[in-house]
């Protein structure tokens, strides 16, 4: 079963010992590892700040590896939509070179992996280092409940056109025959892609994100997705970078939890408070152990409540493809 560790109380400054502790067991001197994270949207109040990932990058720095800080450009248009936006954009949030004391590298140059519904585009930056390290910040997500290791790696480990995939592959098909013309479809929708006429929905795929709620959230089963939920595609994508992988080591942030993600400049209202900073080599179970911690300290799935959607469900997609277990042992430090 793997461990999971969490530093409850005063974690900043016990970040640095045990990443000490764990990296030294992962990465040798000369290692190529590349740090793994979501650097904001322009604006964007609750993004990982440069001094929540100075330890990984100067415990790297000290075993003798190399760190990259990286992330791919977005799918859509934003200060982020191409290398150079985000480069100027990362800067400005205080990850540039001289700053940080290791590069900043934004690219969406890839490799093809096969999963069973995606050709998914993995960045060669990854594709090409020796180890990895995913610092994702956790918080609310709109398409998959709440937003991790996994959506991390999954979303932001991969080039555009698999990013644009996930999205539309997970679009809802109507069978008329099973509607019910309850409309719940068009209330639940988050972005107004869903009216109902004459009794059954008509799908605006122009707004649509395919964020599947609609799809969860059918009782009659009339909607289902294209090709399978954003959820599943999402794990299939994260399953596909670690592929890639032979060095990894994962550490999710559960602080500034915010509604909605780091994509955009109004992420909507703290939900809970600072819950502490988990470190684990198990991406499933370290993602699980956010939700769970989340849950327990709101007293129900928030995330669920908000977003019509739990977490639990791209986490158990990962699970069913072998990325890790859904059980893990927690370890306060």
């Amino acid at each position: 079963m793997p461990t999971v560790t969490l530093l409850k109380e005063n974690f900043k400054p016990k970040l640095s010992k045990y990443l000490d502790i764990e990296l030294k067991k992962i990465f040798s001197p000369d290692d190529r590892v590349v740090i793994k994270l979501h650097m904001g949207e322009k604006g964007n109040p609750y993004y990982l700040k440069p001094d929540l990932i100075q330890p990984i990058i100067t415990t790297l720095k000290l075993i003798g590896a190399e760190p990259v800080l990286f992330d791919t450009p977005t799918l859509y248009r934003g200060e982020r939509a191409t290398p150079e936006k985000y480069l100027q954009t990362a800067a400005w949030h205080g990850y540039e070179e001289t700053l940080v004391g290791c590069p900043v590298v934004i690219s969406d140059d890839s490799i093809q992996v096969k999963t069973k519904h995606l050709d998914a585009g993995v960045s060669n930056v990854i594709a090409e280092c020796d180890g990895l390290v995913a610092a994702s910040h956790v918080k609310g997500h709109a398409c998959c409940g709440f937003g991790g290791a996994i959506k991390n790696l999954g979303m932001g480990g991969v080039d555009k056109k698999t990013k644009e995939k996930i999205h539309t592959y997970s679009r809802p098909k109507l069978n008329p025959e099973k509607c019910i013309g309850c409309g719940q479809c068009e209330s639940i929708c988050p972005n107004g892609a869903v009216k109902l006429e004459n009794g059954l929905p008509i799908l605006d795929y122009s707004k649509c994100w395919g964020c599947g709620q609609c799809i969860v959230k059918c009782e009659s089963q009339a909607l289902k997705p294209k090709h399978a939920l954003f959820d599943e595609l999402l794990s299939e994508s994260a399953y596909a970078v670690l592929s890639r992988v032979k060095k990894k080591f994962f550490v999710n942030y559960l602080i500034n939890i915010s509604e909605l993600c780091d994509c955009l400049s109004d992420p909507g209202k703290i939900l809970v408070g600072d819950t502490g900073i988990l470190l684990g080599d198990d991406i499933v179970s370290i993602d699980k152990a956010s939700n769970d911690l989340i849950t327990e300290k709101a007293g129900y799935d928030i995330f669920e409540k908000i977003h019509s959607k739990s977490g639990l469900v791209h986490i158990n997609a990962g699970a069913k493809l072998g990325m890790g277990e859904m059980d893990y042992e927690l370890n306060i430090g």
